[in-house]
C-alpha cells in the first residue's frame, strides 16, 4: 500500500473512532431510548408534552405564581444545562419556589432518569445536542 493511501486510511479510521466516543458519551442504545420513551410518557409527558413541547405560556407564571412546565424541545432551555444538572432536577425538583416540578428520587432509578434524558435529547436538533454536549463536558471538567 502506498504511504499516502495508508495515511488517508489511518486518518479516516481515526475520525471514525473519535466519532464513536467513549462509553460515557456514546449515543444511547435503542433499548435505552425505548425505555426512556416509555418512562417519559408515563412520568413527564403529562406536563412537558408527548413531543416535549411544554405547556402554553411557559414563561408566564399562573395565578398562583407557578411557572408552567417548559418545553424539552429546542424551543426551551433544557439543552442549555449539563446532564448532571438535568438529572439532579429530575431527582430533586428544581429547588425553585415557583416551580411545579416534582421530585422523582425514590420513584425512578438513576438509570431510568438517564434513559429519560437520552430520550429527551431526541427532541433537539444537531446544534442543540452539540452545544449541550459541550456544556456537559465543561461541567465534568470543572467538577472532577
Amino acid at each position: 500500500m502506498k504511504p499516502s493511501v495508508l495515511v488517508t486510511v489511518l486518518f479516516v479510521l481515526t475520525l471514525l473512532l473519535a466519532a464513536c466516543g467513549s462509553g460515557e458519551d456514546a449515543q444511547a442504545t435503542e433499548a435505552q431510548l425505548a425505555q426512556g420513551k416509555a418512562l417519559y410518557e408515563a412520568n413527564c409527558a403529562s406536563c412537558h408534552g408527548l413531543a416535549g413541547e411544554g405547556q402554553p405560556n411557559w414563561k408566564i407564571p399562573d395565578a398562583n405564581g407557578v411557572y408552567p412546565a417548559p418545553p424539552h424541545d429546542n424551543t426551551g432551555h433544557t439543552w442549555h444545562h449539563p446532564d448532571e444538572v438535568l438529572l439532579q432536577v429530575m431527582a430533586q425538583g428544581t429547588g425553585m419556589p415557583k416551580s411545579g416540578m416534582p421530585t422523582f428520587q425514590g420513584v425512578l432509578t438513576r438509570e431510568e432518569m438517564e434513559a429519560i434524558l437520552a430520550y429527551i435529547k431526541t427532541f433537539w436538533g444537531e446544534e442543540e445536542r452539540a452545544f449541550q454536549k459541550q456544556v456537559t463536558d465543561q461541567w465534568k471538567e470543572q467538577n472532577q
